[in-house]
């Protein structure tokens, strides 16, 4: 429990959770916010914020404009200005670097999710209802994901995994300063590497058995949905392929590295540009 804070910081906290960087909050606010940007940064180390390491909606474009292509199998400019919603934030150029990325092969950014369990339910994993997608043709706002996110090259484990679990699993909690810090692993281990176009995805597994409330900005309807049940529904890029491969490992006794293998969605741009 952090002493002496006040409402205005935690109003502090808590927009800069919704938005996802300092500048943007001040953007929101019309530069009008009666504390300095070095203040801001104090409040956010005084809450133990991790600091995010990329803009989470334009990771929901970006996989979504991409999943456009493999499954129309028409170029991307014609995607980008067919499908695209005015308020997309994400550009042709950046979604140009992305595809030449992914069709070599190569990742140029790092990522965190994580596979949320409760210790008696194994194949039910926690996930909640993707709000950043477009609602238009490029996607729903009823896609389902498991709690992801970027990560900075370099940062420890722990911090990447506490940054995705106060954005998308204990937003209040992080707001009001009680955030679950003995929730994080102090030596975790990754379950699994997944390249989803062109960010490495490093997959951890976390056994809950605290009774705590779920909340975030960023996903809708936090609760444990089974294998099958997430199986049979619109899923975000990625999360498919993370749930058949962590189905696959618990049929196994032990391994002994972790695996790592390329999304679905990258398999399939990859042939598009061998055709």
């Amino acid at each position: 429990m952090i002493n002496s804070c006040t409402d205005f910081d935690k109003f502090l906290v808590s927009e800069y959770l919704k938005y996802g960087s300092i500048n943007k909050v001040y953007s929101i606010h019309h530069f009008n916010l009666p504390i300095s940007f070095a203040s801001y940064h104090r409040v956010l180390n005084k809450f133990k914020v991790i600091k995010s390491a990329g803009p989470n909606s334009q990771l929901s474009e970006s996989l979504n404009i991409l999943s456009k292509i493999s499954s129309y199998k028409i170029p991307l400019e014609r995607v980008y200005h067919q499908y695209a919603p005015r308020s997309i934030q994400v550009s042709t150029n950046t979604l140009h670097r992305i595809l030449h990325y992914t069709r070599l092969g190569l990742t140029r950014r790092q990522g965190t999710a994580l596979l949320i369990t409760e210790p008696d339910q194994p194949l039910s994993f926690l996930t909640g209802v993707e709000k950043n997608t477009p609602n238009s043709d490029l996607g729903k706002r009823g896609d389902i994901t498991l709690p992801m996110g970027h990560s900075k090259i370099g940062e420890s484990p722990q911090d990447a995994i506490a940054r995705v679990l106060q954005q998308e699993v204990f937003t209040d909690q992080t707001v009001a300063g009680t955030f679950p810090w003995k929730l994080v692993p102090k030596h975790p281990q990754p379950t699994m590497y997944i390249n989803i176009a062109d960010i490495k995805v490093t997959v951890y597994h976390l056994i809950l058995d605290h009774n705590l409330p779920f909340s975030s900005f960023k996903l809708n309807l936090l609760k444990y949905r089974s294998l099958k049940e997430l199986l049979a529904s619109n899923l975000r890029p990625g999360v498919e392929d993370i749930l058949r491969q962590k189905a696959g490992l618990l049929k196994v006794s032990t391994t002994s590295t972790a695996p790592e293998f390329s999304s679905k969605l990258n398999l399939v741009l990859l042939e598009l540009k061998n055709s």
